[in-house]
């Protein structure tokens, strides 16, 4: 695995080098695949779910106590809302082993968090993905 700088994978997709690290055992290196998300795909989409809580809001209002039930999907879709709007990166795919075991780590695709949370299928120990400072520098999502 090429430690230098980032290989082209598609028009959309990147990859770049990380390390899978476990408490107690030597880091192991990992290839990551991101795809970066547009402003615009964030912006509706965060719209797209405060408009869904706006609509629920009277609707579940209904249901006694009234007032707890619009707060609360109101209050959600905004948590939602927000979280979608923060979603810069998504993981697509993970190459790399196990510090623990050796066997190869296949997490689900998601929002790129620091560290990425990635649950090994073989030894079941929880493993987190880091990317090294500056990975994604110079890497827009706009």
């Amino acid at each position: 695995m090429s430690e230098d700088l980032p290989a082209e994978t598609d028009a959309e997709t990147f990859e770049v080098s990380a390390r899978l690290t476990l408490f107690g055992f030597d880091d192991t290196s990992a290839r990551v695949r991101l795809r970066p998300r547009s402003r615009s795909w964030r912006v509706w989409g965060a719209a797209r779910t405060q408009a869904v809580g706006l609509l629920l809001a009277p609707a579940v209002a209904l249901v006694p106590p009234h007032v707890p039930w619009a707060l609360g999907a109101l209050g959600v879709s905004f948590i939602l809302a927000r979280r979608r709007w923060q979603h810069r990166f998504t993981v697509e795919k993970v190459m790399g082993a196990c510090p623990s075991c050796g066997a190869d780590v296949e997490p689900r695709p998601g929002m790129l968090r620091e560290p990425f949370p990635v649950s090994c299928e073989q030894c079941h120990y929880d493993l987190a993905l880091v990317l090294p400072d500056g990975a994604l520098q110079g890497r827009t999502s706009e």
